[in-house]
C-alpha cells in the first residue's frame, strides 16, 4: 500500500481538542512506543490532583444529601450527584483502559498512514471535520454551563441572612464539611475555587468521552465510505488480467476486516444551560451511532447491488463472502442494552419529559 506522508499531521488534526483536554487530565494515551519516566510521573500527578478535586466535591455532597438536606433539596441534588459520580467513573475508565485506548488510536494512525489515494484522504478528512465540529460544539456548551452554574450563579444569587443574623454566602454545590465554618474567609473562597475547578474537570471528562466517541465513530464511517468506493470500483471496468482482479478484491477484503472489529432568572438560565448540555451530550452519542449504522447499511446495499457478473466466474464467487460480511450489523450500544440512534434519542427525550412532569407533581 502507498503511504500517506501527512498521516502525523492528520492525526494531530483529527484528535483536537480531545487530545489537549486529556493531556491536561493526564489520561491521553500516547501512540509513541515508549514514555519517559518524567511523563509518567507527570500524568500520575495530574490524575492525583484531578481525583482529589473530584472527591472534594463528591464526598461533601453525598454527606449533605444523607445528613442535612430536605426532601426537596435531595430531589434537586440527585442529578448533580449522579453527574459527578458519572464523571468519576468515566475518568476511571480512561485510566484503567489506557492500553486499549492506545491500541485503538494506533489502529487509527495505521489507517491514516495506509490511505490509498488523495481521494480517500479527502473522504477521511471530511468525516473527521464533522466529528471535530461536534466535539467543539459540545465543549462550548459544556464549559459555558460550568462557568454559569459554578461561577456566575452563586455570585448572582448574592448573600442571605438567616434568623440568627448570620450571613450565608452561597455555593454552587451544597456540602457538609463537619465542624469547618465555610462562611469565613479564606475558607469560603477556597471551597468556592475548588468547586469551580472541579466543575471544569467534570465537564472535561464528559467532553473527552464525547470526543473519543466522535474520533472513532467518524473514523469508522470514513473507512466504510472508502470501502464503498473500492467495492464500486471493483466492477466499474472489465479487468483484463486476473492478477489485477485479485489485487482489487484483496484490498476490499483487507479493508473490510479492519472495519469489523429556585425561580429566578439566574437559576433558570443556569439550569437551562445544564439541560442543554445533557441533551447535546446524549444527541452526540446517538447521532454518531446513527451515522455509523447508516454508513454500514450503505455498505450492505452496495455489496448487494454489485455487478458481479462482470467479474471472472471464479472470482465472482468470492463476492458472496463479501456480501455476507457487509450485511453484519454495525452499531454502537449503551452497555449492550440499547442501540444508540436518533430513535433512541427521541425515546429518551419522551421519557425525560414524563419524568419532569412527575417530579413537578411531587414537588408541588
Amino acid at each position: 500500500m502507498s503511504q500517506n506522508k501527512h498521516h502525523q499531521s492528520d492525526i494531530l488534526y483529527i484528535t483536537q481538542p480531545t487530545r489537549n483536554i486529556l493531556l491536561a487530565l493526564g489520561a491521553w494515551p500516547s501512540i509513541n512506543k515508549g514514555e519517559s519516566i518524567h511523563s509518567k510521573v507527570h500524568n500520575l500527578l495530574l490524575i492525583f490532583m484531578s481525583y482529589s478535586l473530584l472527591f472534594c466535591d463528591l464526598i461533601p455532597g453525598i454527606l449533605y444529601w444523607l445528613m442535612k438536606a430536605t426532601t426537596r433539596v435531595r430531589l434537586q441534588m440527585i442529578p448533580l450527584l449522579l453527574y459527578d459520580f458519572m464523571s468519576v467513573s468515566q475518568y476511571g475508565i480512561f485510566i484503567s483502559r489506557y492500553d486499549q485506548l492506545k491500541r485503538c488510536l494506533k489502529h487509527v494512525e495505521e489507517d491514516w498512514e495506509n490511505i490509498l489515494s488523495v481521494d480517500a484522504r479527502n473522504i477521511m478528512l471530511k468525516s473527521a471535520r464533522t466529528g471535530k465540529r461536534l466535539v467543539t460544539i459540545c465543549a462550548f456548551f459544556m464549559y459555558s454551563g460550568v462557568i454559569t452554574f459554578r461561577g456566575i450563579l452563586p455570585l448572582f444569587q448574592g448573600k442571605i441572612v438567616i434568623d440568627q443574623n448570620v450571613t450565608i454566602r452561597r455555593f454552587a454545590c451544597p456540602g457538609y464539611y463537619f465542624s469547618f465554618d465555610v462562611q469565613v474567609s479564606p475558607v469560603y473562597e477556597t471551597v468556592f475555587i475548588i468547586q469551580f475547578l472541579t466543575g471544569f474537570i467534570t465537564v472535561s471528562i464528559v467532553t473527552c468521552a464525547c470526543g473519543l466517541t466522535a474520533i472513532f465513530v467518524v473514523h469508522a464511517c470514513g473507512q466504510l465510505k472508502i470501502l464503498i468506493s473500492l467495492m464500486t470500483g471493483l466492477v466499474q471496468k472489465e479487468w483484463q488480467e486476473e492478477c489485477e482482479t485479485n489485487k482489487k478484491l484483496a484490498e476490499i477484503v483487507e479493508h473490510q476486516i479492519r472495519d469489523w472489529q429556585t425561580r429566578n432568572i439566574g437559576t433558570l438560565c443556569s439550569y437551562l444551560i445544564s439541560i442543554i448540555n445533557v441533551i447535546i451530550h446524549m444527541f452526540l452519542f446517538c447521532y454518531t451511532g446513527e451515522q455509523l449504522t447508516g454508513q454500514a447499511e450503505k455498505v450492505a446495499i452496495t455489496s448487494c447491488m454489485l455487478e458481479w457478473y462482470r467479474l471472472p466466474d471464479r472470482k465472482a464467487r468470492s463476492v458472496v463472502l463479501l456480501i455476507i460480511m457487509s450485511n453484519m450489523p454495525t452499531k454502537i450500544s449503551a452497555g449492550q442494552f440499547i442501540d444508540l440512534s436518533l430513535k433512541t434519542f427521541g425515546n429518551v427525550m419522551k421519557t425525560a419529559g414524563t419524568y419532569f412532569n412527575m417530579l413537578r407533581s411531587v414537588i408541588d
